[in-house]
């Protein structure tokens, strides 16, 4: 009797999961499962902490060429906290770097691998350059200082044509020598010429490599990954504004389909 009772049972629950009711009952409880782990991802957190790092690379990199701009015109800069300053210009785009590969590793949405290494090579090659150029702005500087005061041991009507010029070099504009060898430096002795003309062609130089750095490219690379962020945080919010009403529906499926399901077993 036992035995019938069992095969009984297992017959009339085979029969029950064969029908449509069941699995329409099983798909909805999976969709309704879905949306509620997409619906506790906190992607647009990770996305805002992502905008917030880039936004404080940039606070970094406007202080970092704030004391550059001082040294190319000779203001005395703390040298240890402006070594810190581009120290942490450097990790910030080594962290993004490595936050990004992360990222990519999880199958979150991310910025292409060209992008992150395009950023991270503008920055590190820029700390690179900026490094390099106050190095030699301050040698450039102990220069300057020395030959200003050999010039005044000059005629005074060689100072007032030099001095304008040593004047602009010192602000780190460019002095064609053609315009200092208007008679003015060839009435000078010898070592004082040559080492006016090494001043003035080393300051060219260095507002060059004023130049390579001081371009925008990794401002505007930074720009265009806090663009992408924004735009999936933006993205991903407009997902989980649709997904409760995903979710009623399929709570409505889920009742509706559990309620005939009652009704066609009763049968």
């Amino acid at each position: 009797m036992s035995d019938e009772n069992s095969k009984t049972i297992a017959s009339t629950l085979n029969a029950k999961i064969r029908t449509s009711w069941v699995w329409l009952v099983l798909a909805v409880t999976v969709g309704l499962t879905v949306l509620f782990y997409f619906s506790q991802k906190p992607q647009v957190v990770a996305y805002s902490g992502y905008t917030k790092s880039l936004s404080d690379y940039l606070l970094q990199e406007a202080s970092v060429m704030r004391s550059v701009d001082q040294i190319r015109v000779g203001v005395h800069v703390d040298t240890a906290v402006f070594q810190s300053q581009m120290m942490s210009m450097r990790e910030m785009a080594r962290s993004f770097s490595r936050e990004m590969d992360e990222l990519r590793k999880e199958g979150s949405g991310a910025p292409t691998v060209d992008a992150v290494a395009r950023y991270e090579r503008e920055v590190l090659g820029k700390v690179s350059r900026i490094r390099r150029y106050a190095e030699r702005r301050s040698a450039w500087f102990q220069d300057y200082r020395k030959n200003y005061e050999d010039l005044f041991t000059q005629d005074p009507s060689i100072q007032k044509k030099v001095r304008p010029l040593m004047d602009s070099a010192r602000a780190g504009y460019q002095v064609a020598l053609g315009a200092a060898s208007d008679g003015a430096l060839d009435s000078m002795p010898d070592s004082l010429k040559q080492s006016l003309v090494r001043l003035f062609r080393e300051n060219e130089e260095l507002s060059l490599s004023w130049n390579s750095f001081n371009n925008g490219l990794s401002m505007a690379y930074t720009e265009d990954l806090n663009n992408f962020f924004q735009m999936e945080s933006l993205n991903e919010l407009a997902l989980k504004g649709k997904i409760p009403m995903a979710f009623y529906f399929l709570s409505l499926v889920l009742l509706l389909s559990t309620f005939f399901f009652v009704l066609y077993a009763r049968r």
